[in-house]
């Protein structure tokens, strides 16, 4: 019985280990010479710069235990714990304090705010009389829920910027279920998010041992994606190998690649994008609506100066920039106060994010323009003296998972309709049940699991 995993990222190399575990003819199959997926380090002068994810969320287990079985929690780092703030009409305002993402959790921290006027201020206060579980009987608008919650100031000041960053979408068309199903929870068991945030931000302090949530390793995330690789069989990761199509034949799936060459197998898990499993998979009924579906584009631009260049930064580790400031850069991060472990002694480094859902076109400028354009919104954002030392450019072109609502139906109709006729394919990846890296990984031993249940069955 022999498996074959197409796809290289971390959910695919999940899978791939998983499998080898329990003695399963598996193989790997990626496209390009480099595994990782958006898990991409980039290393340059005693600097680590991630071109992609920068870390992972601690307190979802099946990263942080496949990093336990890997013997690589001594190489784990937390993030430094720091204020965040929104940058709005050229002034930095706090995050306020005890939120969770965005939310927060007290009124004394929302009257505190700088960020919102009288009237956005009692405007978002209304959270708590709104009745329990009545704006969640269906999925719906992450945007739409919040603005009955808090309004539209809070919204568009605070809770767009932040959320919109993560899930690299337009909050009026993601949905709440898939992408924030905390809060989906939370609305469904308290009156009050306002409330509710408070007693969840407290249980967690009360369980933390002052770290930051995040964790990155010492010499960056690909650390795991060569752990994974070392801990598989060399022989079962192919490179250079890109499917064009799956076929059918007989009681076998025929995988037929670019260079001409095939493979038989009995299962397969596809990881690649949901786009390029309208690709390799053109029988499906969903094929078209898979192809459709067109991702989110993002630059990250990260620029490296001398310590005394930069004067007058405001003391945190990053910041978020509302739509309406009018500005191409969405978000900053100071990576030096974030991740010191990054950053050589006397340096600083701003990574900035381009790219706004439905405004994307910045990403596709050319690097000769991103490198001014990113320059001149720092100098006014912050005091900056000299010319950075190097500046390095990603473009990820229609690589983030949009979860519009109505997400997870519609992820089990692509499901049911792939199975229907091509019942050995199974699908996983950040297309379908989570973009974060737990999320990946999850999926990718889920998968595997199903693979040991058919292998078993038989």
């Amino acid at each position: 019985m022999k498996t074959a995993i197409i796809g290289g990222g971390i959910t695919g190399l999940s899978a791939l280990y998983e499998l080898e575990k329990h003695g399963i003819d598996a193989h790997l199959f990626e496209a390009s010479e480099q595994l990782g997926g958006k898990v991409r380090t980039y290393r340059r002068d005693g600097f680590i710069i991630e071109r992609g994810a920068d870390s992972f969320l601690a307190r979802k287990p099946e990263l942080m235990d496949l990093v336990k079985e890997l013997g690589m929690e001594d190489r784990l780092v937390p993030n430094e714990i720091g204020q965040a703030f929104i940058f709005w009409e050229n002034e930095f305002h706090p995050i306020p304090k005890g939120s969770v993402m965005g939310v927060p959790g007290s009124l004394s921290s929302i009257s505190s705010s700088s960020l919102l006027n009288p009237l956005g201020k009692a405007r978002a206060a209304l959270d708590l009389w709104i009745p329990k579980g009545r704006d969640v009987e269906h999925d719906r608008s992450a945007g739409d829920f919040f603005r009955k919650r808090f309004g539209n100031q809070m919204v568009d000041r605070l809770l767009e910027p932040l959320l919109s960053g993560i899930y690299a979408g337009n909050l009026k068309d993601l949905s709440l279920k898939s992408t924030l199903p905390l809060f989906y929870d939370l609305a469904k068991d308290h009156k009050s998010l306002i409330k509710a945030s408070g007693h969840l931000q407290q249980k967690r302090q009360g369980s933390s041992n002052s770290k930051g949530q995040f964790r990155t390793f010492k010499n960056g995330l690909s650390e795991m994606i060569d752990a994974l690789e070392k801990a598989c069989s060399s022989e079962r990761i192919h490179k250079n190998k890109e499917l064009v199509t799956v076929v059918n034949e007989k009681e076998k799936t025929k995988l037929i690649f670019s260079d001409a060459s095939y493979e038989l197998v009995d299962h397969v898990i596809l990881t690649v994008p949901h786009d390029r499993v309208s690709d390799v998979l053109p029988n499906s009924e969903m094929a078209q609506e898979m192809k459709e579906m067109k991702g989110s584009s993002i630059a990250t631009v990260a620029l490296a100066y001398k310590e005394e260049d930069v004067h007058s930064r405001v003391n945190g580790t990053g910041f978020l920039v509302p739509r309406a400031n009018g500005t191409n850069i969405k978000a900053m991060t100071f990576v030096d106060k974030k991740w010191p472990h990054a950053v050589p002694k006397g340096y600083v480094l701003l990574r900035c994010f381009v790219g706004r859902p439905g405004d994307e076109q910045t990403v596709y400028t050319s690097d000769e323009g991103l490198k001014n354009m990113v320059q001149s919104e720092i100098s006014e954002m912050l005091d900056v003296k000299g010319s950075p030392i190097w500046i390095d450019i990603e473009r990820w072109k229609e690589a983030m998972p949009k979860y519009a609502v109505g997400h997870a139906e519609r992820i089990k109709d692509w499901k049911r309709a792939v199975q229907t006729v091509y019942p050995t394919v199974q699908l996983a990846g950040a297309s379908y049940e989570g973009v974060g890296l737990p999320d990946c990984v999850r999926q990718g031993q889920m998968a595997a699991k199903h693979v040991l249940q058919q292998i078993s069955e038989r």
